[in-house]
Protein backbone atom coordinates (compact mmCIF):
# COMPACT_ATOMS: atom_id res chain seq x y z
CA UNK A 1 0.00 0.00 0.00
CA UNK A 2 1.86 3.57 -0.98
CA UNK A 3 0.74 6.53 1.26
CA UNK A 4 -0.27 3.78 4.26
CA UNK A 5 0.30 6.07 6.71
CA UNK A 6 -1.67 8.79 5.34
CA UNK A 7 -5.47 10.05 6.65
CA UNK A 8 -7.25 6.89 4.22
CA UNK A 9 -4.74 5.03 4.17
CA UNK A 10 -4.06 4.62 8.09
CA UNK A 11 -7.33 3.44 7.97
CA UNK A 12 -7.49 1.30 5.26
CA UNK A 13 -4.80 -0.69 7.21
CA UNK A 14 -6.89 -0.81 9.84
CA UNK A 15 -9.51 -2.28 7.99
CA UNK A 16 -7.75 -4.77 5.96
CA UNK A 17 -6.16 -6.31 9.45
CA UNK A 18 -9.40 -6.57 10.55
CA UNK A 19 -10.60 -8.53 8.00
CA UNK A 20 -7.15 -10.86 8.07
CA UNK A 21 -5.24 -10.02 11.17
CA UNK A 22 -2.23 -12.37 9.68
CA UNK A 23 -2.43 -10.95 6.67
CA UNK A 24 0.89 -9.82 5.06
CA UNK A 25 1.04 -5.83 4.12
CA UNK A 26 4.47 -4.06 3.20
CA UNK A 27 3.46 0.22 3.72
CA UNK A 28 5.71 2.60 1.97
CA UNK A 29 5.08 6.37 3.02
CA UNK A 30 7.14 9.56 3.21
CA UNK A 31 5.07 10.80 6.01
CA UNK A 32 4.50 14.19 3.72
CA UNK A 33 1.20 14.98 4.62
CA UNK A 34 -0.49 13.36 7.86
CA UNK A 35 1.33 12.97 10.56
CA UNK A 36 -1.00 10.33 12.74
CA UNK A 37 -0.32 8.22 15.33
CA UNK A 38 0.45 5.19 13.78
CA UNK A 39 2.13 3.04 16.58
CA UNK A 40 -0.69 0.36 16.78
CA UNK A 41 0.17 -0.58 13.13
CA UNK A 42 3.97 -0.86 14.63
CA UNK A 43 4.48 -5.06 14.82
CA UNK A 44 1.60 -5.72 12.50
CA UNK A 45 2.61 -4.74 9.03
CA UNK A 46 5.95 -3.72 7.30
CA UNK A 47 6.36 -0.07 7.21
CA UNK A 48 8.78 1.69 4.84
CA UNK A 49 9.10 5.24 5.44
CA UNK A 50 10.70 6.32 1.93
CA UNK A 51 9.63 8.39 -0.92
CA UNK A 52 7.71 5.50 -3.23
CA UNK A 53 9.09 7.50 -6.32
CA UNK A 54 12.43 6.51 -5.11
CA UNK A 55 12.68 2.76 -4.26
CA UNK A 56 13.18 0.00 -7.19
CA UNK A 57 10.45 -1.61 -9.04
CA UNK A 58 11.45 -4.96 -7.74
CA UNK A 59 9.92 -4.81 -4.46
CA UNK A 60 8.50 -8.11 -4.46
CA UNK A 61 5.24 -9.63 -5.85
CA UNK A 62 1.86 -8.73 -4.47
CA UNK A 63 -1.63 -10.07 -4.46
CA UNK A 64 -2.93 -6.83 -4.09
CA UNK A 65 -1.89 -3.22 -4.19
CA UNK A 66 -3.75 0.08 -2.96
CA UNK A 67 -2.31 2.79 -4.43
CA UNK A 68 -2.67 6.02 -2.29
CA UNK A 69 0.01 7.97 -2.30
CA UNK A 70 -0.43 11.36 -3.66
CA UNK A 71 -0.53 15.12 -2.87
CA UNK A 72 -3.32 16.16 -1.07
CA UNK A 73 -5.65 18.94 0.54
CA UNK A 74 -6.34 21.97 -0.93
CA UNK A 75 -3.51 24.00 0.97
CA UNK A 76 -1.35 20.93 0.78
CA UNK A 77 -1.25 21.02 -3.15
CA UNK A 78 -1.38 24.56 -3.20
CA UNK A 79 2.36 24.70 -1.89
CA UNK A 80 3.36 22.22 -4.67
CA UNK A 81 1.60 24.39 -8.05
CA UNK A 82 3.46 23.44 -10.82
CA UNK A 83 4.87 20.15 -9.56
CA UNK A 84 2.32 18.36 -9.01
CA UNK A 85 1.05 16.80 -12.14
CA UNK A 86 4.33 15.35 -12.48
CA UNK A 87 4.33 13.26 -9.07
CA UNK A 88 1.05 11.55 -9.82
CA UNK A 89 1.91 10.65 -13.23
CA UNK A 90 5.11 9.25 -12.40
CA UNK A 91 3.77 7.57 -9.32
CA UNK A 92 1.12 6.11 -11.03
CA UNK A 93 3.42 5.20 -14.00
CA UNK A 94 5.42 3.42 -11.55
CA UNK A 95 2.97 1.57 -9.65
CA UNK A 96 1.50 0.49 -12.92
CA UNK A 97 4.51 -1.26 -13.50
CA UNK A 98 4.85 -3.27 -10.35
CA UNK A 99 1.50 -4.32 -10.98
CA UNK A 100 2.38 -5.14 -14.34
CA UNK A 101 5.47 -7.06 -13.52
CA UNK A 102 3.40 -9.03 -10.73
CA UNK A 103 0.27 -9.38 -12.43
CA UNK A 104 -1.44 -7.54 -9.21
CA UNK A 105 -4.82 -7.03 -8.27
CA UNK A 106 -4.30 -2.83 -8.32
CA UNK A 107 -6.49 -0.87 -6.69
CA UNK A 108 -6.34 3.26 -7.66
CA UNK A 109 -7.15 5.81 -5.29
CA UNK A 110 -7.96 9.28 -7.71
CA UNK A 111 -10.01 11.67 -6.63
CA UNK A 112 -14.16 13.37 -7.30
CA UNK A 113 -12.23 16.51 -7.95
CA UNK A 114 -11.70 14.98 -11.69
CA UNK A 115 -15.37 15.92 -12.44
CA UNK A 116 -14.61 19.62 -12.69
CA UNK A 117 -18.30 20.89 -12.07
CA UNK A 118 -21.07 21.36 -9.52
CA UNK A 119 -23.68 18.86 -9.29
CA UNK A 120 -24.31 15.14 -8.54
CA UNK A 121 -21.95 12.93 -10.65
CA UNK A 122 -22.17 9.52 -12.15
CA UNK A 123 -18.83 8.09 -13.60
CA UNK A 124 -19.89 7.35 -17.07
CA UNK A 125 -20.46 11.38 -17.32
CA UNK A 126 -18.06 13.03 -20.05
CA UNK A 127 -15.16 14.91 -18.05
CA UNK A 128 -15.77 18.98 -18.65
CA UNK A 129 -12.48 20.77 -18.47
CA UNK A 130 -12.82 24.17 -16.98
CA UNK A 131 -10.67 26.47 -17.85
CA UNK A 132 -9.37 27.93 -15.12
CA UNK A 133 -5.53 28.02 -14.31
CA UNK A 134 -4.16 26.97 -10.69
CA UNK A 135 -3.17 24.17 -8.29
CA UNK A 136 -6.41 22.25 -7.44
CA UNK A 137 -7.13 22.47 -11.26
CA UNK A 138 -3.52 20.91 -12.00
CA UNK A 139 -4.40 18.38 -9.35
CA UNK A 140 -7.62 17.18 -10.74
CA UNK A 141 -6.48 16.91 -14.60
CA UNK A 142 -3.13 14.57 -13.14
CA UNK A 143 -5.83 12.09 -11.39
CA UNK A 144 -7.95 12.20 -14.40
CA UNK A 145 -4.92 11.22 -16.19
CA UNK A 146 -3.51 8.95 -14.20
CA UNK A 147 -6.77 7.16 -14.40
CA UNK A 148 -6.27 7.00 -18.67
CA UNK A 149 -2.79 6.37 -17.95
CA UNK A 150 -3.26 3.09 -15.56
CA UNK A 151 -6.02 1.84 -17.65
CA UNK A 152 -4.24 2.05 -21.03
CA UNK A 153 -1.41 -0.04 -18.83
CA UNK A 154 -4.47 -2.52 -17.80
CA UNK A 155 -6.16 -3.00 -21.10
CA UNK A 156 -3.88 -5.53 -22.36
CA UNK A 157 -4.70 -7.73 -19.33
CA UNK A 158 -1.34 -7.94 -17.62
CA UNK A 159 -2.98 -6.91 -14.55
CA UNK A 160 -6.43 -6.10 -12.58
CA UNK A 161 -7.59 -2.44 -12.18
CA UNK A 162 -10.13 -1.05 -10.00
CA UNK A 163 -10.43 2.81 -9.68
CA UNK A 164 -11.91 4.63 -6.40
CA UNK A 165 -12.95 8.25 -6.75
CA UNK A 166 -13.53 9.36 -3.04
CA UNK A 167 -15.99 12.33 -2.25
CA UNK A 168 -15.43 14.43 0.87
CA UNK A 169 -13.81 12.00 3.33
CA UNK A 170 -14.03 13.23 7.31
CA UNK A 171 -12.84 11.43 10.52
CA UNK A 172 -10.41 11.08 13.19
CA UNK A 173 -7.36 12.32 12.36
CA UNK A 174 -7.56 14.29 9.58
CA UNK A 175 -5.17 17.12 9.38
CA UNK A 176 -6.05 20.28 9.85
CA UNK A 177 -2.33 21.64 8.35
CA UNK A 178 -3.37 20.67 4.33
CA UNK A 179 -7.05 22.30 4.21
CA UNK A 180 -9.48 20.29 5.51
CA UNK A 181 -12.62 21.64 6.87
CA UNK A 182 -14.32 19.70 9.11
CA UNK A 183 -10.50 19.64 11.56
CA UNK A 184 -10.43 22.95 10.99
CA UNK A 185 -13.36 23.97 12.40
CA UNK A 186 -13.38 21.89 15.35
CA UNK A 187 -10.12 22.51 16.25
CA UNK A 188 -10.95 26.38 15.80
CA UNK A 189 -14.28 25.76 18.06
CA UNK A 190 -12.38 23.71 20.80
CA UNK A 191 -9.96 26.30 21.41
CA UNK A 192 -12.61 28.94 21.29
CA UNK A 193 -10.77 30.66 18.05
CA UNK A 194 -12.78 32.05 15.27
CA UNK A 195 -14.26 29.48 13.75
CA UNK A 196 -13.13 30.96 9.61
CA UNK A 197 -15.61 30.21 6.91
CA UNK A 198 -14.70 30.66 2.99
CA UNK A 199 -16.54 33.34 1.08
CA UNK A 200 -20.34 33.57 1.54
CA UNK A 201 -20.22 29.37 3.35
CA UNK A 202 -22.59 28.32 0.66
CA UNK A 203 -20.61 25.44 -0.86
CA UNK A 204 -22.27 22.45 -0.87
CA UNK A 205 -20.12 19.11 0.28
CA UNK A 206 -21.63 16.05 1.00
CA UNK A 207 -19.11 14.04 3.87
CA UNK A 208 -18.00 10.21 3.99
CA UNK A 209 -17.18 8.57 7.02
CA UNK A 210 -13.74 7.79 6.62
CA UNK A 211 -14.51 3.93 8.00
CA UNK A 212 -17.29 3.53 5.32
CA UNK A 213 -15.03 5.46 2.82
CA UNK A 214 -12.66 2.35 3.25
CA UNK A 215 -15.12 -0.28 3.40
CA UNK A 216 -16.08 0.45 0.14
CA UNK A 217 -12.87 0.82 -1.09
CA UNK A 218 -12.08 -3.07 0.36
CA UNK A 219 -15.39 -3.88 -1.37
CA UNK A 220 -14.44 -2.26 -4.53
CA UNK A 221 -11.22 -4.65 -4.52
CA UNK A 222 -12.92 -7.39 -4.09
CA UNK A 223 -16.16 -7.77 -6.10
CA UNK A 224 -15.94 -4.82 -8.26
CA UNK A 225 -16.00 -5.20 -11.90
CA UNK A 226 -12.32 -5.16 -13.54
CA UNK A 227 -11.09 -1.90 -15.40
CA UNK A 228 -14.13 0.45 -14.18
CA UNK A 229 -14.19 3.61 -12.27
CA UNK A 230 -16.24 3.70 -8.62
CA UNK A 231 -17.21 6.93 -6.75
CA UNK A 232 -17.77 6.21 -3.23
CA UNK A 233 -19.04 8.56 -0.91
CA UNK A 234 -22.33 9.33 1.48
CA UNK A 235 -24.98 11.07 -0.58
CA UNK A 236 -27.10 11.46 2.39
CA UNK A 237 -24.68 13.76 4.07
CA UNK A 238 -24.99 16.86 2.04
CA UNK A 239 -24.06 20.09 4.33
CA UNK A 240 -23.39 23.80 3.28
CA UNK A 241 -19.97 24.82 4.84
CA UNK A 242 -22.13 27.75 6.92
CA UNK A 243 -24.19 24.81 8.39
CA UNK A 244 -21.01 22.65 9.33
CA UNK A 245 -19.30 25.21 11.33
CA UNK A 246 -22.55 26.21 13.44
CA UNK A 247 -23.02 22.26 14.06
CA UNK A 248 -19.77 21.77 14.94
CA UNK A 249 -19.82 24.99 17.24
CA UNK A 250 -23.03 23.79 18.67
CA UNK A 251 -21.85 19.99 18.85
CA UNK A 252 -18.35 21.35 20.80
CA UNK A 253 -20.43 23.76 23.46
CA UNK A 254 -17.71 26.59 22.07
CA UNK A 255 -18.48 30.38 21.93
CA UNK A 256 -16.10 30.43 18.93
CA UNK A 257 -17.35 33.47 16.41
CA UNK A 258 -18.09 32.26 12.64
CA UNK A 259 -16.30 34.94 10.73
CA UNK A 260 -16.63 34.93 6.50
CA UNK A 261 -13.35 35.43 5.12
CA UNK A 262 -11.72 35.60 1.39
CA UNK A 263 -9.28 32.41 0.93
CA UNK A 264 -7.60 34.18 -1.82
CA UNK A 265 -6.45 37.25 0.57
CA UNK A 266 -5.30 34.36 3.15
CA UNK A 267 -3.43 32.02 0.56
CA UNK A 268 -2.85 33.85 -3.07
CA UNK A 269 -4.65 34.15 -6.16
CA UNK A 270 -3.69 30.68 -7.01
CA UNK A 271 -6.56 28.90 -4.15
CA UNK A 272 -9.46 28.15 -6.15
CA UNK A 273 -12.56 26.49 -4.59
CA UNK A 274 -13.88 23.34 -4.69
CA UNK A 275 -16.86 22.67 -6.58
CA UNK A 276 -19.97 22.17 -5.13
CA UNK A 277 -20.45 18.00 -5.62
CA UNK A 278 -22.45 14.92 -4.49
CA UNK A 279 -21.94 11.13 -5.61
CA UNK A 280 -23.84 9.20 -7.56
CA UNK A 281 -22.97 6.01 -5.96
CA UNK A 282 -25.86 3.43 -7.51
CA UNK A 283 -22.78 2.03 -9.64
CA UNK A 284 -21.37 0.76 -6.78
CA UNK A 285 -24.08 -0.32 -4.97
CA UNK A 286 -24.97 -2.34 -7.96
CA UNK A 287 -22.00 -3.94 -8.49
CA UNK A 288 -20.55 -4.53 -5.10
CA UNK A 289 -23.08 -4.36 -2.43
CA UNK A 290 -21.51 -1.74 -0.41
CA UNK A 291 -23.40 1.47 0.95
CA UNK A 292 -22.30 3.93 3.27
CA UNK A 293 -23.85 3.82 6.70
CA UNK A 294 -22.70 6.59 9.27
CA UNK A 295 -24.27 9.48 8.99
CA UNK A 296 -22.72 12.95 9.57
CA UNK A 297 -24.43 13.35 13.03
CA UNK A 298 -22.95 10.12 13.36
CA UNK A 299 -19.18 10.77 12.10
CA UNK A 300 -19.02 14.67 13.60
CA UNK A 301 -19.26 12.58 16.89
CA UNK A 302 -17.10 10.47 16.83
CA UNK A 303 -14.74 13.00 15.74
CA UNK A 304 -15.36 14.90 18.87
CA UNK A 305 -14.89 11.89 20.83
CA UNK A 306 -11.18 11.33 19.22
CA UNK A 307 -10.15 15.20 20.19
CA UNK A 308 -11.80 14.44 23.38
CA UNK A 309 -9.47 11.18 23.81
CA UNK A 310 -5.99 12.99 22.51
CA UNK A 311 -6.25 15.87 24.44
CA UNK A 312 -7.42 16.97 27.98
CA UNK A 313 -6.81 20.72 27.39
CA UNK A 314 -11.02 21.01 25.88
CA UNK A 315 -14.21 21.46 28.26
CA UNK A 316 -16.90 19.51 28.07
CA UNK A 317 -19.08 19.71 25.30
CA UNK A 318 -23.03 20.22 25.10
CA UNK A 319 -25.15 17.68 24.37
CA UNK A 320 -24.81 15.93 21.48
CA UNK A 321 -26.94 17.32 18.46
CA UNK A 322 -27.16 18.92 15.12
CA UNK A 323 -28.83 21.89 14.27
CA UNK A 324 -29.38 24.27 11.20
CA UNK A 325 -27.75 26.97 10.49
Amino acid sequence: MTGGLGFIGYHLCKCLLALEADAEILVVDNLSSTKLDYSDLIGRLEIVVHDFQALPDDLGEFDEIYHLASPVGSLGILEKSGKIATEILDLAAKVGRIAKQGRSRLLYVSSSEVYGRDGQHRESAEQMVPCKRGARMEYALAKLTAEHLLLNLAADGDFELKIVRPFNAMGEWQSSTIGFVIPKFFEAALAGRDIQVFGDGRQIRSFCHVDDLVNGIVHVQALGRNNQIYNVGQPGNIVSIEQLAHTVRHLCGSKANIVHVDPVSLYGKHYIEAFDKVPDIRKVIDDTGWRPTIDLAGGLTRILDHYRAISGEFGTAAAPGLIDA
